[in-house]
Order: C-alpha cells, then sequence, then structure tokens
C-alpha cells in the first residue's frame, strides 16, 4: 500500500499538475487510507500545495469503479462483433456498466494516440471518405468520415456528422419523417462542417511528413471540395502545390488499385466487426456520443493490436505507418493501468467532442451525462 508514489496533483489548477522529462512530485504528504471490496486498501495523499487530498485510485482507469474489468478483453470483444448485453451477460455486467467500461478505455484510447502522434515519421499519402450508418432509427442516418493512410490503412482521424434522411420514401414515411424534424432537424451543410475537421487533420499529418507535399484522395463528392476551400491554410497549401486533392469516382471497383482502396477496406471491416452497423441488424447505436466511443475503442484495436497482413506480416497497421514499435510497446503495456487526464492530453477537435460528450443524439432532450472527473 505504501509503495505507491503519486506522479503530479491531479488538481488541474495546481502548479504541480504536469508531466514532463525530469520532473518529480515531492509536494504531498500521507492522508491516511480507506478500505474497499475491489481494490483492497487505499492510500491516500495531500497535496502541500493546493490541498487537494486524493488516493492512488484517483490515478487508476477503474476510478470510482465497484467491479475491475479487463480492457483488453472488452476490446477484443467489441471488435469481435459482441454486442453490448452480450458482453455484459460474460462479464457479469449490465449493458450500461459495460458502456461505461468502454467509454473509459475510449479515452485512454485518445490519450495513447495523443502521445505517439508526437513522434511519428509518416510517407505516405491519404485517403478520406464517409461511412454511412445510423443512430437512434433509420429516419437519422449519420456519416462517420475517416481519414486512412493510403498504404498502412492506420486511421488519423474519425468524426461523425449526422444527415436528414434521402432516398426513396412512401408518404407515410415522408409524413413520419416531417414529424420527427419538427422534434430535431440535422445542422445544415454537416457533412462539409464534419469534413473541415478532416482537412485540418491533414495539416498534422502534413507537419510530420518527410516529403514537400501530401496527395488526398477522395470521391467526387462536391461537399468536400468545399470543405478544403473553406479552410484557409488548407487552401494556401492546395494553391503552393503542398495539399493535393484528387478525386476518383465513388462507383469505380472497389478492388486494391483504386486509390480510395483503404476506406473501402475500413468499411468492410466495420460492417463485419462492430454489432451496430452489420446491415439489417437488430442491434444499432442509441446515442451518438457512445456509438463514437465505440468506435474510437475499435480504432484503438485496429491500429495498434490488428496484424497489418495476416499471416505474411506480423506488424501493426501503426508501425506500417512510421510509428515507433519500442514507444507502441511501452505505451500498450502502460494503457490500462493510469488514467488519462484531459487536462494534459493535447486533442483534436473530434477527439475533443467525443471525450466530452459533446455531439448531439437526435431526439435526446439535454445533454449525454459526463462524470466530472472525465472532464478533469
Amino acid at each position: 500500500m505504501t509503495a505507491f508514489i503519486p506522479p503530479f496533483c491531479p488538481r488541474p489548477g495546481c502548479e504541480h499538475h504536469r508531466e514532463a522529462p525530469g520532473f518529480r512530485y515531492h509536494a504531498y504528504k500521507p492522508w491516511g487510507a480507506y478500505a474497499t471490496k475491489a481494490f483492497g486498501p487505499v492510500p491516500r495523499f495531500r497535496c502541500t500545495a493546493c490541498g487537494k487530498t486524493f488516493s492512488s485510485q484517483t490515478f487508476s482507469v477503474d476510478y470510482y469503479a465497484k467491479r475491475v474489468v479487463d480492457y483488453e478483453d472488452l476490446a477484443g470483444r467489441l471488435s469481435s462483433c459482441e454486442c453490448l448485453r452480450a458482453m455484459g451477460r460474460s462479464l457479469g455486467l449490465s449493458s450500461d456498466s459495460v458502456s461505461n467500461r468502454i467509454a473509459r478505455a475510449a479515452r485512454q484510447a485518445f490519450a495513447v494516440e495523443s502521445r505517439l502522434s508526437r513522434t511519428r515519421v509518416l510517407a505516405e499519402n491519404l485517403a478520406a471518405d464517409g461511412f454511412e450508418t445510423f443512430c437512434v432509427s433509420q429516419y437519422h442516418p449519420n456519416n462517420i468520415h475517416l481519414l486512412v493512410g493510403s498504404d498502412s490503412q492506420f486511421v488519423y482521424a474519425a468524426n461523425l456528422a449526422t444527415l436528414r434522411r434521402k432516398g426513396r420514401m412512401t408518404e407515410g414515411q415522408k409524413r413520419k419523417r416531417w414529424r420527427l424534424e419538427r422534434l430535431f432537424r440535422p445542422p445544415p451543410r454537416a457533412v462539409e462542417r464534419a469534413f473541415g475537421q478532416i482537412a485540418a487533420e491533414c495539416l498534422r499529418v502534413l507537419a510530420d511528413e518527410p516529403r514537400a507535399s501530401l496527395t488526398l484522395w477522395t470521391d467526387e463528392k462536391a461537399d468536400y471540395r468545399r470543405a478544403l476551400a473553406a479552410e484557409p491554410c488548407v487552401a494556401f497549401l492546395a494553391k503552393e502545390g503542398r495539399l493535393v486533392h484528387r478525386t476518383v469516382s465513388s462507383r469505380a471497383a472497389r478492388t486494391r488499385a483504386n486509390p480510395l482502396f483503404p476506406v473501402n477496406y475500413l468499411d468492410r471491416e466495420l460492417r463485419k466487426d462492430l454489432h451496430e452497423h452489420v446491415r439489417e441488424t437488430v442491434c444499432f447505436g442509441r446515442n451518438i456520443n457512445r456509438q463514437m466511443e465505440r468506435l474510437a475503442l475499435y480504432i484503438f484495436a485496429h491500429n495498434y493490436r490488428k496484424r497489418y497482413r495476416i499471416p505474411n506480416d506480423r506488424r501493426s497497421h501503426a508501425e506500417v505507418a512510421g510509428y515507433d514499435p519500442r514507444r507502441i510497446a511501452v505505451e500498450l503495456k502502460l494503457v490500462w493501468k493510469r488514467r488519462a487526464f484531459l487536462s494534459l492530453t493535447e486533442t483534436t477537435p473530434s477527439m475533443r467532442d467525443s471525450w466530452l460528450r459533446l455531439r448531439e443524439t437526435p431526439l435526446k432532450k439535454g445533454k449525454d451525462y459526463l462524470p466530472r472527473y472525465a472532464a478533469a
């Protein structure tokens, strides 16, 4: 119990709330202990700089949890087309508890990606497209935009745009859509706005590139062209020839010779691996933010755990993309041991929206509940 050494003060406003090379936290003193059924005796401490008290559990992924769950097993079950209730039956948890653990794991995944992306050395082009699914009902479809490495199939970014139902409908379906849209109507130009975040992520990737230019492949959707033109930095780099936007027809054969093969491949994987996206399934998302948390955990498993090619290439997609295998091994060893803090994590806008559950779920009243410690 006494072997635990606090790495820093958990209070965001404290001067000792930081992680840096060579930093050693000494401004604390023991403050008793308390007993728990799940974790045994837990030591407490008090920061002498800000006066905040905390325990060793404050730094645990299972902070405030009453049951211990194997997060690696959870990620594997989620990526193997197992639904929430099936996971709950196997683990002895309710579906809400399973969702809670997936949310914790998703925040850990964001923190790992944030740290590893600082040192990546990339040398590949990118492909981007939207994966169409739905949440709540088929009257509320959405596009999950994916930015994927052309060679590695590594997912660099993902975000979501809720759409208005389109396509052929009966008169009864049109009337029902009209009634539902009186309660919730998606924001206009949602695809264009969401793809703007993908364009911004291209700038981050381009900053890592050893080459002078980067090619982004998309289909011929006009929303994508408008989104790229609306981002001033992206438009400037495109004018300078550093960011080249190329298009290919969405009706072209989905072979490996197709420049959009990376996103087409991810579409297939999502359809077969995540139960809520399987065609004509009875399992579907009921909450936008939880849907994105499940996607984040799946992408983490895809990028860092899944082999690039089976059985010929044992590397992960991240290693093929240029991430350091030694740093990946260190991060994966510690990912479920220390809780990630938002205040110490450099996040993209899409990551932050998922972390803080800022997206709006169709027909839902009020904002999603977010534990106070999750925003620390």
